[in-house]
Order: structure tokens, then sequence, then C-alpha cells
């Protein structure tokens, strides 16, 4: 493990607000960087986070999808892939944990500990470099769903969007991966993202669902980020009378979820990295 350097060459709580914002800034640039190097290093990383959802939308288009009547008029394709990308920026949540977990594991969090680093910005370069690879995988995934017939009216806004849940599901991922006591507990995490993803809106519309599941497949983030995204991309599903407010207002209900979750997982987040380790 590295020594600590002498407390002299520590930046300290003394400094200048500025001093301390461009100390932090640096380090999570290079925290940020490290990150993409071991993603560029280790393609196959990214190539899994797309098999699934890769594979979930051409079974769904090419087998099921002829059976599949959403209500407004949409193709099953335009209903489908705002959904698929929506569900791989809550797959996140399982990345983030992972490359945290194993970082914890191996040690590199200790040597983060040792070196006279921001606190904070230590995370928020982890997070910073999660969401950078969020836009590879989004950007493959929105070519593979135009390769099967998606027709998106308009593309920034709802990718905004989608990068924006994304970078706030990776500070939960984060958090869990710091808590958690292993890299193999967090094998966990990635099997709960599936309940969480087909109790929503991704693959059918919640209004034939059983009043219960209905209810927690509304109020569920996901679904609030699906219907969000679908709005935006030009690829919007009528919305019945009876909808629960996030479904009727995807959008402020996408806005209010993420930052929601980065009021309140990015302070447990630097709080847990700042913990002693034992």
């Amino acid at each position: 493990m590295s020594t600590p350097l002498p407390p002299s060459t520590w930046h300290t709580s003394e400094e200048p607000p500025l001093s301390r914002l461009r100390w932090a800034a640096g380090d999570a640039a290079t925290v940020a960087r490290r990150y993409l190097i071991h993603l560029r290093s280790a393609p196959e990383r990214a190539a899994m986070a797309l098999v699934i959802p890769l594979l979930f939308t051409l079974l769904f288009v090419y087998v099921l999808g002829s059976n599949m009547r959403p209500p407004g008029g949409v193709s099953y394709v335009d209903f489908l892939v705002p959904g698929m990308l929506a569900q791989m920026a809550v797959f996140g949540i399982a990345a983030s944990a992972a490359v945290v977990a194993e970082d914890k594991e191996r040690g590199v969090t200790d040597r983060f500990h040792a070196l006279p680093m921001s606190r904070t910005g230590v995370p928020v370069g982890q997070s910073l470099a999660e969401c950078l690879g969020g836009v590879i995988t989004l950007v493959v995934m929105a070519g593979c769903g135009l390769l099967v017939g998606w027709r998106p009216t308009a593309m920034a806004a709802g990718l905004a969007l989608l990068l924006l849940a994304r970078y706030a599901f990776s500070w939960l991922g984060m958090w869990i991966g710091l808590v958690l006591p292993s890299r193999s507990a967090t094998d966990l995490v990635g099997m709960l993202m599936f309940p969480l993803t087909m109790i929503s809106n991704i693959f059918v519309p919640t209004e034939g669902l059983p009043t219960g599941l209905r209810l927690l497949a509304d109020w569920n983030p996901v679904s609030a980020v699906v219907s969000a995204v679908r709005e935006l991309f030009g690829n919007p599903v009528a919305v019945p009378a009876d909808a629960a407010w996030p479904i009727a207002h995807p959008v402020a209900a996408t806005l209010g979820w993420s930052l929601l979750l980065l009021a309140v997982f990015g302070p447990l987040t630097v709080a847990a990295f700042r913990a002693p380790r034992h």
C-alpha cells in the first residue's frame, strides 16, 4: 500500500474555496481518465452491458412484436426502443456498484486514501467516467434501434435526460459498491435490476396490469424515465385518464427522481468513501 504523504502536502479546509474546488476538479478529471483508460483496456465490459438489451430488443421486435399493440397507434418498435435505452440507464446502478466494489477489493480505494486527493473529487470522477461510458452504450443501442426500424423525430433532449438519469443512478450504484462487503455481493444488484425493469412500462403499457402491480409499475422511477424519453424522442403513448402522476408528467417526474437520487446518494457516497477502511 502507498505510504501517506506528510500532512504538509495535504490540502486543508483552511484553503480558499476556489482553491479547494480546483483541487477537487483536478482529482475528478484524473480519476475519470483512469476509469476510461481501464474501460478501453477491457472493452468486454461495455460489450456485456449491451448484450442483454440488444437480445431483448431483437426478441421483442421480431418474435413478439407482431402481437403487441401499444395505445395511441405507436408502432411497437417505437414503443420498445426508448424503453430499452432507459433500461440501459438503470443498469448503470449495477455497473457502478461492480466497478467501485472491485476497486475496494483490490485496494485501489485504499491507495486513493493514501494520496493527497480530494475525498469529493474521487467519487465525482468515478461518476463522470461512468456517465461517459454510458454515452457509448446509449449511442450504440440507439444505432441498433434505428437499424430495426425505430424512427425518433428528435434526439438531443431524450439523450440528455437519459444521461442525467444514468448519472443519478450511478451515484446509487457507487454507494452500494462502497457499503457492500465484497465484489461478489454486487452480483445480487444485477439480479435485482430485472424485477425493477420488468415491473415497469418498458415492454408493455401498465394499463393492462393487475391493480396492485400497476400501482407499483406506475410509481416505479423506471416507468417515469421510459415515458419521458418516449415523449422527448417523439414516440409518445396515449396517457389514460386515470394515469398516476409520474406517468402523466414523466419529464418532471424523471427530473425529480434524478435530483432526489443525487441529493441523497451524493453525500452518502462521499461519506462512505471518506469512512476509514478496516
